[in-house]
């Protein structure tokens, strides 16, 4: 692969589209002698004249007329890549792609996003709205800078910081036996039709081993992918959920009681993590930053 200099490949340009070596040499605003010597060494590396030059004009050859859209294209590309990342590097401008669950996204992310879009306007941020698993697995590949999610208490590889508690609860129809209830304890949960949330959820991992760790069997009779799915089934009478009590908020929760899960009292810990050794970009550092000072509860 030939090692094409950028400054040869923008004095062909220059010379092809104005005509002449002299405003070329102007617009580029170096000397005719470093405008020729950029040109030859271009021609030197392909192996063949572009342009065929007299003391009295200038002629692209049909190299030089085969390779001069190219050539305006490699030009034009690395120019506003160049652009791009001296704004990056300068101002903080580009793109930030980051996990968050569903949940946190619909209820929660908004008034952080809208902040952020205030301070940054020509940023654009690609939010990988998926399940827990998915998302810890996108930040440990690097197709996420961030993620907002409840990881297990032994994942490696992450530089962890909590952010909240969304304690569990009951959600359960209006007219269901326990929707008069204060309170109501996991063992109780035993002979009643759950919904579940799918494999990948964090939620569900979480749900069994607390049922493993005291005891008591969990018999899910439904199976969904999405909280909200599982929000509007209990609403519609076809079951009972637990559900963290943040994922409730703004998912169509009317016609449901939240009840407390006690005995014992279980939450979730949302979490901002980041890979370990990976650097934020200067798009994504102000929003991480952002994000710990707007999610972040002060532990009591």
């Amino acid at each position: 692969m030939h090692n094409f200099d950028i400054l040869g490949l923008e004095a062909f340009v220059a010379i092809a589209d104005l005509g002449s070596f002299t405003r070329a040499a102007e617009y580029l605003h170096i000397s005719q002698t470093a405008l020729s010597r950029r040109l030859s060494k271009l021609e030197a590396a392909i192996g063949g004249m572009l342009i065929a030059r007299s003391t009295r004009s200038l002629q692209l050859t049909q190299p030089g007329t085969l390779f001069l859209p190219r050539a305006r294209r490699l030009v034009r590309e690395l120019s506003a890549a160049m652009q791009e990342l001296k704004d990056s590097t300068m101002h903080g401008y580009g793109q930030v792609v980051f996990g968050c669950l569903p949940t946190i996204t619909a209820n929660l992310l908004s008034p952080v996003i809208a902040e952020y879009g205030r301070a940054f306007p020509r940023n654009r941020l690609q939010i990988l709205d998926r399940s827990a698993t998915e998302i810890r697995e996108a930040v440990q590949r690097g197709d996420a800078e961030f993620g907002i999610s409840v990881l297990p208490k032994d994942t490696d590889g992450l530089i962890r910081h909590p952010l909240f508690a969304d304690p569990m609860v009951l959600a359960c129809p209006v007219q269901h036996a326990f929707a008069r209830r204060k309170t109501v304890s996991w063992s109780e949960l035993s002979n009643q039709s759950l919904i579940g949330i799918g494999a990948l959820s964090g939620l569900r991992v979480q749900i069994e081993m607390v049922a493993k760790q005291h005891a008591f069997d969990i018999r899910h009779a439904y199976e969904v992918q999405h909280l909200a799915t599982a929000v509007g089934l209990a609403a519609g009478g076809a079951g009972i959920a637990v559900l963290p009590r943040g994922a409730c908020s703004g998912l169509g929760a009317s016609g449901l009681k939240l009840i407390p899960l006690i005995k014992p009292r279980v939450e979730r810990i949302i979490e901002v993590f980041v890979r370990e050794g990976h650097t934020l970009s200067p798009a994504a550092k102000p929003l991480f930053q952002l994000l710990k000072q707007r999610l972040a509860v002060p532990a009591a």
